[in-house]
């Protein structure tokens, strides 16, 4: 083999890199190492058959990397330095066991084999491989060839191994999921299967699949109760056995359009009944994948009005009289109405002599006769025999409804038109039910987007209690430490009104999670917003101007009246926000009965509510995010100008009190948010007022349970404030164990923790041993807390020492006396 200079790495490589983008780094990282330091030795004593690799290697846009030696050094291309992570640049020059070491027992083995000569090479795709990236261990995956490198001074003739390798982790994944999708997708398929079934067995139209060669594949029941033959009659017969020869030449070019690449074409035709006589069917056709697909509806009746018209106008207008659910009239060839049934009259107001003589474009909107569409319609159903639409007619009295409408040409035994068959039907209730299917939709998958969301939102609140925790109860700390430093003084009064913030961050994400404990009440709407309309008057500065118009008789909700003024503060901050020039905010409240037949109905739920309502002149939220406003974090404000939150905890407030949420924006002229609360038949209430004030102990022993070790401090100091001696442990198994060595007059256990027993479980269990002894449960969002509730008081995180006092005097207020229980 010909010797290759040192030149091969400094030239083939630079060479090569100018060629390939991005093989620079690796190019000058090579040159610059100093391999004199490595087992490969200085570069001028590589053999050839390295420099080549190298070189090779160097200058391709693969990942390629070469392993040379007993020890097998590793020296990588730039497209190789994805796969190494931030294993790169420290594995340039060094042995596969330091750069692989966690794979190595089973990639050495399979390297030192093909470099020994015990094997030629290796080939897999997608091999998985359990690989460390950031000090974790991922499960990765990989195409990857290694081929031996021939060197005829290396033991076996072979000195190293070229690799080439494509990480196909992502790949792997998405095939993953896409099997899974493929599977739902199956199991939606067979659903919508079924449901198609169901639908061609009961269809009274024909439905039926052809091959072009005019064989039936397959037709439904319909088929058999419209012309007689059974299912395998018709499948036996070519389609010219039941059509009318006088259709032959029509229903053939209509296949030869379909064939050409028409997607959809429409026509009619007579097809033999096993009686012998014909039906007349109004066919749409459709090819798809060598087949075309076929449905069809009996019209025969039509076709024979049709024909009495032509032959006697008297006898037509016998027919078409006794028609009520259908208008049916005759229009001449310019559009004059020239007769007019009873159905017209029905659907349409008009009587026969206030209509016979005049245009038919009356009963089209203004700007569809602006635009000509009566016109064209008729323009429309003369060139190619008919025209069927969909759209708003104005009846007499102006008002609207949805029509399906029909105009057929009518011509002579010459071929000359002598006018149009109009049908006109009222399918209003039919769109109206198709719009509200589709607003549920819209309105399930918006519930099932803030579910998550809310899931989410409340694991993150959780967290975030307990450093709140931490950061409440060292205030208190602070303030005693340096009772007569101002500036300590004011530092800790900053930290504390951070805190609060904080907190109502916390309780407007709970809310919105719906993780949040809501205690309701029966309350009047007009007495709540009395009671806070001068907060409402102060916070939104002097630009805005506010009015409250709450009638006094509005009926009754049950709420939590806390979470209710968190609601409309944060609805009317939002409205001053988009008025930064100043405007109306208007507060009203209307009761509302909701059905689904009322022209304004919200398309939620049905029933009786207290709709609260607040409105904005400001500049109105754009379409395209109006359905984002209600995202936690979401906001178009700048930054530092809002948490994102206000309508978060609008939106979770709504639905924890059995009620809902509706917005309509306008850009540029406001915006109305409406709280849908539902009427509950009970004595109003008043919010109960907090109260703050402390009672201490004179004495006691408190056990505190608790695995946050911040926090723990944090609950020991507040209770020792109280007055209690505090034993402290950090899981339910050491506080079982204290509980019945000991007697406490108090324990007070966190309900999330780690292990097999979590707060709830605990405090069961001591009820259960020592009846007499008190618990309180404390938890910044649990699962579990909803059902602790029911059995025990449940303190919700951050709790203060105001708060600590109230839940252990409460516990003191409901304990027995001591002569009372042991009477017991």
């Amino acid at each position: 083999m010909n010797s290759v200079s040192p030149g091969g790495l400094g030239g083939l490589t630079l060479q090569a890199a100018d060629r390939a983008p991005g093989a620079n780094e690796m190019r000058a990282l090579a040159l610059e190492k100093n391999w004199a330091e490595t087992p490969l030795g200085p570069r001028e004593t590589w053999p050839a058959s390295l420099e080549l690799s190298v070189a090779l290697i160097l200058s391709c846009g693969f990942p390629m990397a070469v392993r040379w030696g007993p020890e097998l050094i590793t020296i990588y291309n730039d497209a190789y330095r994805e796969i190494l992570g931030d294993r790169h640049p420290g594995a340039l020059g060094r042995p596969l066991r330091e750069v692989w070491p966690e794979i190595y027992d089973e990639l050495g083995p399979l390297n030192e084999a093909i470099l020994r000569g015990r094997q030629e090479g290796f080939f897999a795709e997608d091999h998985p491989w359990r690989i460390l990236r950031h000090g974790l261990a991922v499960q990765a995956h990989f195409t990857i060839s290694y081929s031996p490198i021939p060197d005829p001074s290396a033991p076996n003739g072979i000195g190293g191994i070229l690799i080439t390798a494509f990480e196909t982790t992502a790949r792997v994944r998405n095939d993953q999921r896409l099997r899974d999708l493929t599977h739902n997708l199956a199991l939606e398929i067979e659903q919508r299967t079924r449901e198609r079934d169901r639908i061609w067995s009961v269809s009274e139209d024909l439905l039926g699949v052809t091959d072009f060669n005019g064989r039936f594949l397959g037709v439904n029941p319909a088929w058999t109760a419209l012309l007689g033959w059974t299912e395998d009659q018709i499948k036996a017969m070519h389609a010219d056995e039941l059509r009318h020869p006088e259709d032959a030449a029509a229903a053939l070019a209509a296949r030869a359009s379909l064939a050409s690449g028409l997607h959809t074409i429409r026509l009619e035709n007579r097809f033999r009944h096993k009686d012998g006589s014909w039906r007349w069917i109004a066919w749409t056709a459709t090819a798809e994948d060598g087949q075309i697909y076929v449905a069809g509806r009996d019209v025969t009746a039509e076709k024979e009005a049709a024909e009495a018209l032509r032959a006697s106008e008297r006898q037509f207008r016998l027919l078409v009289n006794g028609v009520t659910d259908y208008a049916l009239y005759m229009l001449s060839p310019d559009g004059i109405v020239t007769n007019w049934n009873a159905g017209a009259q029905r659907i349409k107001g008009y009587t026969a002599d206030e209509m016979i003589g005049r245009h038919f474009s009356r009963f089209f909107t203004d700007s569809e006769q602006q635009a000509g569409k009566p016109a064209r319609s008729l323009q429309i159903a003369a060139q190619q025999g008919r025209f069927e639409t969909e759209g708003w007619r104005v009846r007499k009295d102006g008002t609207c409804f949805w029509a399906n409408v029909v105009i057929d040409a009518i011509r002579d035994e010459q071929g000359r038109l002598v006018g149009f068959a109009k049908i006109t039907r009222d399918i209003t209730e039919r769109r109206e039910a198709a719009i509200i299917l589709q607003a549920t939709q819209a309105q399930l998958a918006q519930s099932q987007k803030m579910e998550a969301l809310g899931q989410l939102t409340g694991g993150v609140a959780h967290d975030f209690n307990n450093l709140l925790m931490v950061v409440s109860g060292n205030i208190a700390t602070i303030k005693k430490a340096a009772p007569d430093n101002r500036k300590i003084l004011r530092a800790a009064e900053a930290i504390a009104l951070a805190g609060k913030r904080g907190e109502s961050l916390t309780r407007q994400l709970l809310t919105f999670s719906r993780r949040q404990s809501l205690n309701p009440v029966v309350v009047s709407l007009h007495e709540a917003i009395e009671a806070i309309r001068t907060l409402l008057a102060s916070s939104i500065g002097t630009l805005a101007r506010l009015e409250a118009r709450i009638p006094s008789d509005i009926w009754a909700v049950e709420l939590d009246p806390n979470e209710l003024e968190l609601a409309v503060v944060n609805l009317v901050l939002n409205s001053r926000d988009a008025m930064p020039q100043g405007g109306d905010i208007i507060i009203t409240a209307a009761n509302r009965e909701l059905r689904r037949n009322d022209p304004d109905f919200a398309g939620q739920r049905e029933g009786e509510f207290v709709a609260l309502k607040v409105s904005d002149t400001g500049s109105g939220i754009p379409e395209d995010i109006l359905s984002k406003v209600f995202d936690p974090f979401f906001t178009t404000k700048q930054t530092g100008k809002g948490t994102g939150l206000g309508l978060s905890q609008a939106y979770g407030f709504a639905h924890r009190s059995g009620g809902f949420i509706d917005i309509v924006s306008r850009v540029g002229k406001g915006t109305d948010v409406t709280l849908y609360l539902p009427r509950v038949h009970a004595e109003r209430q008043k919010p109960s007022i907090k109260d703050d004030q402390v009672e201490y102990v004179t004495e006691g022993t408190a056990l505190l349970v608790e695995d946050n070790p911040e926090v723990l401090r944090v609950s020991k100091m507040l209770l020792e404030q109280l007055g209690y001696r505090v034993a402290a442990v950090t899981g339910p198994e050491a506080a079982l164990e204290a509980v019945d060595a000991a007697r406490f007059d108090l324990v007070l256990s966190d309900i999330v923790m780690a292990g097999s027993m979590n707060g709830l479980e605990l405090a069961r269990a001591i009820r259960e041993r020592h009846p007499d002894v008190p618990v309180i449960l404390a938890t910044g969002y649990s699962k579990a807390a909803e059902e602790a509730a029911t059995e025990f008081i449940v303190l919700r995180k951050p709790y203060d020492l105001a708060g600590l006092s109230r839940a252990s005097a409460k516990l003191r207020a409901a304990r027995p006396e001591p002569s009372l229980a042991a009477e017991k």
